[in-house]
């Protein structure tokens, strides 16, 4: 099988200490110090994985990387990028790289991540019957939509295609170690989805790690996160593993991490740049093994801006973006919701809610997304006195309709109006219309099909 590898790099240095390093564990290696060079290589050459430095001179990487993957669809691509490149590497890894590695670099780490990758283009091939001719590139695969990967232990409803959607780029994503940022309104699932990934991931049977960084008081935050060893403060009467060492191997989920006390954040940072701790007290550092899914209800950009969240640690929290929609924006996953809900309470599993409530909540707004309707479900389902749950049983919020968004006609307008203003702004550039409106190119078609706009 074949394990030749690009490495692109104008350094000839750089390419000489990686090719034997790899080469002493079973890799074959070829250099381009340049973009014409790599691509004939890559003409010519079978390969099974590329290394792009970011920093090829004059010549732009994305647009190398962009047409390497035209010619090779499904070639995985690694990044090494310096501090300077750091949001570049971000983009590419958001067109289809399989990951980004920042200078100086580690090996080890290196050749796992390259192995992990080679694995991943080779199980892609061998699932589609095009072989690796018809391979997508991971930014395609990410977008393409399909039965929901496996629930794991989150077992989330996906009836409407953008949670289909959403949740089958969740589980291709698993399968890569990039931090992930899930962003949504408070109530949509964005833990859920971070427990999706986490047991969709070759990190499955490791811990799951939960830290909610608004309750972290200032004080505590390095202490929890990082440990602390004994004697190291007042009341510090043992050793304490921080949350990154409890991760061991498995997943660490930052929860509302726009609320981290800014004094963490450039240490935050540069753990995950080194992937080494030093708990309080010590004086050496530990090496740490977790990955990263934080999620927030808040715009971090919008916060690096007014300059409550370093514009470093976004980038790297927000390699790939997930974002939850609202309850109003998945009106197909009403119904399955409602059943389930209904099945979890005391008695419920018998009643059933008439088409005229049903109907009251599809239109309703939903400001308080699926915990509001997990909490109206249990409500009704105590108070009902018989087995069908009627229109006059739903809180007067719902029948009356009070929240700001009163019908699906009033949100298909919305919807119409703010895909029609985006695409004004970026010329028709569909591609880019998603990314700024947060769903896949293929949740865009759908939705020109659906209003008319194709």
């Amino acid at each position: 099988m074949n394990d030749t590898q690009l490495i692109v790099d104008d350094n000839e240095r750089v390419f000489k200490s990686l090719a034997i390093n790899f080469r002493h564990n079973g890799f074959a290696c070829l250099w381009a110090p340049d973009g014409a060079t790599a691509l004939a290589s890559a003409a010519e050459n079978d390969l099974a994985a590329a290394i792009f430095d970011l920093s090829l001179g004059s010549e732009n990487g994305l647009d190398l990387m962009a047409r390497l993957v035209e010619l090779l669809p499904g070639l995985p691509v690694v990044f090494i990028a310096g501090y300077g490149t750091l949001e570049a590497a971000v983009a590419a890894v958001k067109m289809g790289a399989y990951d980004f590695l920042p200078k100086p670099l580690d090996f080890k780490r290196l050749l796992d991540v390259v192995r992990k990758a080679i694995d991943a283009g080779r199980s892609a091939a061998g699932n589609d019957p095009g072989g690796a001719a018809g391979r997508h590139n991971k930014t395609e695969r990410l977008s393409v939509p399909g039965p929901p990967a496996p629930p794991g232990a989150s077992g989330m409803v996906a009836d409407s295609p953008a949670m289909r959607d959403l949740l089958a780029r969740a589980a291709r994503a698993a399968d890569s170690d990039i931090s992930v940022l899930v962003t949504g309104e408070s109530g949509t699932g964005k833990e859920l989805l971070a427990e999706f990934i986490h047991a969709n991931s070759p990190r499955r049977g490791k811990p799951l790690v939960r830290v909610n960084c608004s309750a972290i008081t200032d004080s505590l935050a390095e202490s929890e996160l990082f440990g602390h060893l004994k004697g190291a403060f007042t009341g510090a009467d043992s050793d304490h593993p921080g949350y990154f060492e409890q991760a061991g191997g498995g997943t660490l989920h930052l929860d509302e991490i726009g609320d981290m006390p800014p004094a963490i954040q450039a240490k935050m940072l540069r753990v995950m740049e080194n992937a080494r701790v030093r708990p309080l007290g010590g004086t050496r550092e530990i090496p740490v093994n977790a990955r990263i899914v934080a999620s927030t209800n808040r715009r971090l950009d919008e916060m690096v801006g007014a300059g409550g969240f370093r514009s470093d640690l976004y980038y790297r929290v927000n390699a790939l973006e997930l974002r939850l929609p609202p309850l109003r924006e998945r009106l197909e996953d009403i119904a399955p919701l409602l059943r389930r809900f209904l099945s979890a309470q005391p008695g419920g599993g018998g009643k059933r809610f008439s088409l005229e409530a049903e109907k009251l909540l599809h239109a309703y707004a939903w400001p308080g997304n699926i915990r509001e309707l997990r909490n109206i479900v249990k409500v009704c389902a105590l108070l009902s006195p018989g087995s069908v749950i009627e229109a006059a049983d739903l809180p007067y919020a719902v029948r009356e309709g009070r929240a700001a968004r009163a019908s699906p006609a009033r949100l298909d307008e919305t919807e119409r109006n703010a895909i029609r203003a985006v695409l004004d702004e970026v010329g028709g550039n569909r591609r880019q219309a998603a990314r700024r409106l947060g769903i896949s190119l293929r949740s865009l078609y759908y939705k020109l099909e659906r209003h008319g706009l194709s």
